[in-house]
């Protein structure tokens, strides 16, 4: 090679120098540009060398279309490299869009995710993958939660392959999750307190025995509970609407059920007690139904409430109404068998005065006996009075009953008559029954003259008697208590009552029978006999077969055999001074003259504290002799109580029609005795020298 030729090359060689080293610089300085934010272009290394890679290269439409986007877009290389990103990206990590150009995104990556991130960038499908991670930000502690989606991006020949992908920022959407988890379990807490409540709502409904109802009224359907069906006897019916329902009741009351549920759409709600005949046995039962109506812009588009069967209760009502009725006439009657003993006692004492100055007149003796006899006839009735008032103190004693039915058959044969059979049933066993005998005899003969009264055309009479064992339930119903009692029957063959004709049955002056033929007491005299005797009554009647009437009496032990120990029948006189206690003057004045003939001196007072102030006197009194109801602060108890205080060496003889008060002698002697009028002038002499010689 000549010199000239190795020059030229040598020339060549360093232009070529030259040149690299300036393209290099330019490189640099282009590098340097890009990592500065100064230019648009990152340079990437590729199969045949180096390239620029510059975003004026995408295609604009579509690069503002990415602007726009929500969620952040990128393109990556292979090893992570952000290569293109738009701002939302920026926006998220709050970091410069040119800085983040030429960055590995898994810087931004939180290092407990960074094997979730380097998964992703792992050759896939170009379909695409996606995984949630933690992006590191600027301004967020622990970073955003984000979910990444990137696809394999191939390129084509002499181009590098690439990823492309979206992060969304998942914080709203956590947040909605969270929210909507929160109400879910809200939702749910709210529907297990409703079931809870709804369980405790059946609890107390059932503990109430209520039904329970819900009637759509623009579908016309009803839904309710077990109990309801169970009230109304309509259970296994699927379909119910309120024609339904509007069908239970009696035909009397279906008007008024139909307008209750009328007039609730307009109140608001409903309140009604009618009777309903239940579906599954027939029987006739009261219920009470009670609702409230809901409205939707003010139109009513449901009624719902409760059921409950208050048969038993209206019974028990109708048991104390009936009580409270008792109870106001037995006052009256009462009040007026009271006065009527005084009446008897003044005429009774007047006969005994007069028999004892008639001497040896027959025909006087006669009278007089006559208008006694009278007397005893009125006393007994009396007696009736004040039994059925309950202020008359049976004299009860344990009585057979089988051989009191015996000895009272033939009475029963006259007052019945000849047109009706009447058989008398021997007991299945010897049962004893505590009450008074007479009173007794007295309420089964009402029961048989009803009966006889009954069967005007004849028929069949049969009284009979059994044991029944009265549980606590039946027993609370008739206001009496649990156990054993004997129960007379009385049963006829005659017209029969109705059920609206036994309610009132046993209400005083109540009658079916003509006017003049009967008073109305009969039944009533019942009841008040076996209420006074600790018992109740019950009656069954069926229209056109009969009636049978059941007194239900304490059972008694069989009484023990004892000596017969009876007082003498004869007056006893005697002597010393009593002082009578008497607001009826002519009471007192017969009262005073009977003493007077027994041998007594006599001091009289009209109230008790005139009483007190002789006593107070010091006047010799051997005994007071008082009646109990007197008018004024001091009665005869009363009395009795400050003689015991003051004067206990003074004896008290109580005189009283009727016993209604329940005298409370604990704090008075043992001794202390009571003599019921109206009296003769025997009884009077007994009880004296009784209570006088109880002191002496």
């Amino acid at each position: 090679m000549s010199g000239t030729e190795s020059n030229a090359e040598l020339v060549a060689a360093l232009l070529r120098i030259a040149d690299l080293e300036a393209r290099l610089t330019e490189a640099d300085e282009t590098l340097e540009a890009i990592r500065t934010g100064e230019v648009d272009a990152v340079v990437i290394g590729g199969p045949e060398g180096q390239l620029i890679y510059t975003l004026e290269n995408a295609d604009r439409p579509y690069r503002l279309l990415i602007e726009q986007m929500q969620e952040c877009a990128f393109t990556l290389g292979l090893d992570g490299t952000i290569l293109y990103c738009n701002q939302r990206l920026s926006t998220l990590t709050g970091v410069r869009r040119e800085a983040l150009v030429g960055r590995h995104l898994q810087d931004f990556v939180a290092t407990a995710d960074r094997p979730v991130f380097d998964q992703l960038l792992a050759r896939g499908s170009v379909i695409g993958r996606s995984a949630e991670f933690n992006l590191i930000t600027t301004d967020a502690q622990g970073g955003v939660p984000v979910n990444m989606s990137v696809a394999d991006m191939p390129i084509e020949a002499g181009m590098p392959d690439l990823l492309c992908g979206v992060i969304t920022d998942l914080t709203r959407s956590r947040k909605r999750t969270d929210e909507l988890a929160a109400a879910n379990q809200q939702l749910a807490n709210e529907i297990d307190e409703r079931r809870r409540t709804e369980d405790k709502l059946r609890l107390a409904l059932d503990a109430a025995d209520m039904g329970n109802w819900d009637m759509d009224l623009l579908t016309g359907k009803t839904t309710r509970s077990a109990r309801f069906d169970q009230i109304i006897g309509d259970i296994g019916v699927a379909q119910w609407t309120p024609q339904a329902a509007a069908q239970l009741f009696v035909d009397e009351d279906r008007r008024a059920v139909a307008d209750a549920f009328a007039m609730a759409m307009g109140s608001g709600f409903i309140d009604l007690e009618k009777r309903i005949r239940r579906r599954n046995d027939g029987s006739l039962r009261w219920v009470q139904i009670k609702g409230l109506t809901f409205y939707d812009e003010g139109r009513p588009v449901r009624i719902a409430g409760v059921v409950s069967d208050v048969t038993d209760r209206r019974l028990i009502d109708e048991q104390l109404r009936q009580a409270q009725k008792m109870e106001a006439i037995g006052q009256l009657t009462g009040g007026v068998a009271h006065d009527f003993n005084n009446l008897l006692m003044v005429i009774a004492g007047s006969l005994d005065l007069l028999e004892s100055r008639v001497g040896g007149d027959a025909k006087t003796i006669r009278y007089l006996s006559t208008a006694r006899h009278g007397v005893e006839r009125g006393a007994k009735l009396n007696q009736q009075l004040l039994a059925f008032a309950r202020r008359q103190d049976l004299r009860t004693e344990s009585v057979d009953i089988g051989a009191l039915l015996s000895s009272f058959e033939n009475l029963l044969d006259r007052a019945i008559g000849e047109t009706i059979a009447v058989t008398i049933k021997d007991p299945p066993a010897l049962l004893h029954a505590r009450t008074d005998p007479h009173q007794l005899e007295t309420a089964i003969l009402n029961l048989a003259i009803n009966a006889r009264d009954a069967m005007p055309q004849g028929g069949k009479l049969t009284v009979s008697t059994s044991m029944r064992t009265i549980r606590s339930k039946t027993a609370a119903l008739n206001n009496t208590v649990a156990g054993d009692y004997v129960v007379v029957t009385v049963a006829d063959t005659g017209t029969g009552m109705s059920a609206e004709v036994v309610s009132k049955v046993f209400e005083p002056f109540f009658t079916t029978k003509e006017v003049g033929k009967g008073t109305g007491l009969g039944l009533s005299q019942v009841y008040g006999f076996a209420k006074q005797s600790g018992g109740f009554v019950t009656i069954e009647s069926v229209v056109g077969e009969g009636t049978s009437v059941s007194i239900h009496l304490p059972h008694a032990e069989a009484p023990s055999v004892c000596a017969d120990d009876r007082a003498p029948t004869r007056e006893v006189k005697g002597h010393g001074t009593i002082l009578v206690v008497e607001d009826d003057d002519d009471v007192r004045e017969i009262a005073s003259s009977m003493l007077r003939e027994l041998g007594y001196m006599v001091f009289e007072a009209d109230r008790g504290n005139k009483a007190l102030t002789l006593i107070d006197s010091g006047a010799p009194i051997d005994l007071v002799f008082t009646d109990v109801i007197m008018p004024g602060e001091v009665g005869g108890i009363e009395l009795a109580r400050e003689i015991k205080a003051n004067y206990k060496h003074i004896p008290v003889l109580l005189t009283s029609g009727y016993t209604a008060q329940r005298f409370q002698t604990d704090d008075m002697d043992e001794g202390l005795q009571i003599l019921r009028k109206p009296y003769n002038r025997v009884d009077l002499s007994l009880a004296v020298k009784s209570a006088i010689g109880a002191e002496r």
